[in-house]
């Protein structure tokens, strides 16, 4: 049996099939009226509904904001699965596995049934794909933050059993913070704070823009943050109170690490997701953290 992973973060959607990681930004939006203008092939369809999704839906008009209590199991949602799919390329879904990551706040076992019986029972059509039919496949939905749980233990090989463990899973929009007791997941101690990297990276982009009228990317904001300058075209970009924003950012994650850290007494901290890439080397805690391996990926992977 093969099995596909997909995180389906509010910055980022990730997939991992065995062998390869694919990835593309979390961004979807209803498409035009087909007798419109714009290209038919990209369109997602979710019953009678079109959608272009990902890099597709770069340039339209202000896209779907995922970050609503209604995101998760809605047709916006399912496109996004679906495109997760198709890059994927992961061939016959029949008597094969995926897993699925919820956000920890969300998951509860009523609302993973729910949206299992939505996805096997809702018209899915990607272009180049025929229906996405997955009758025959055998869908799992684990809270996101456990799958760095399960690739850390993979790649460390400790026995799991008689520990309590802390999995902080650092995203673009939010931190999720979840504890796994005597290997099972605690779902009332899950929590998610709207503290993921972009409050940073958005500050940081408003910052140059305003000192040298140049729009950043997200990249190039966390290229800022690492090196505390970014040159682009032979020009070299500072801002003065670069090092006062991240001080200030670090210390309220750390906080929050800190204050759920010490609900329990944690045998070990794991620490994933891409805010790991900009966090690593600022981020003071009381108490230290694994890092994981390719965090950014860790969640799809395990």
């Amino acid at each position: 049996m093969k099995c596909i992973g997909i995180d389906i973060g509010f910055g980022y959607t990730k997939t991992y099939d065995g062998e390869k990681i694919a990835s593309f930004p979390t961004l979807v939006k209803r498409a035009a009226d087909s007798s419109g203008f714009g290209n038919r092939m990209a369109f997602v369809t979710v019953d009678n509904e079109r959608f272009y999704v990902g890099d597709d839906a770069k340039g339209t008009a202000k896209w779907y904001e995922p970050r609503t209590a209604d995101f998760v199991g809605s047709s916006e949602w399912i496109a996004l699965f679906a495109q997760a799919l198709k890059v994927s390329n992961f061939g016959s879904l029949y008597k094969n596995a995926l897993v699925l990551g919820l956000p920890a706040s969300q998951y509860h076992k009523q609302k993973t049934e729910e949206l299992i019986y939505g996805l096997r029972n809702r018209y899915i059509h990607t272009p180049g794909i025929n229906r996405i039919d997955l009758k025959d496949t055998h869908v799992s939905i684990i809270p996101q933050g456990l799958g760095i749980f399960l690739k850390y233990i993979a790649d460390e090989g400790i026995d799991y059993a008689p520990l309590t463990i802390a999995i902080i899973d650092i995203g673009f929009y939010t931190i999720d913070l979840v504890t796994v007791y005597q290997g099972q997941y605690l779902n009332d101690e899950a929590h998610s704070h709207p503290l993921g990297i972009s409050k940073v990276l958005d500050k940081i982009k408003k910052q140059v823009n305003a000192e040298h009228r140049r729009y950043l990317s997200n990249h190039d904001a966390v290229e800022f943050i690492k090196k505390r300058s970014l040159t682009t075209l032979g020009r070299s970009y500072k801002i003065e109170n670069l090092d006062d924003m991240i001080a200030e950012y670090s210390a309220e994650v750390a906080h929050v690490i800190d204050n759920y850290m010490e609900r329990h007494e944690f045998d070990i901290g794991i620490a994933g997701g891409g805010g790991i890439y900009v966090l690593q080397d600022v981020l003071k805690l009381k108490k230290a953290l694994e890092i994981v391996d390719q965090p950014a990926e860790s969640n799809a992977i395990g």
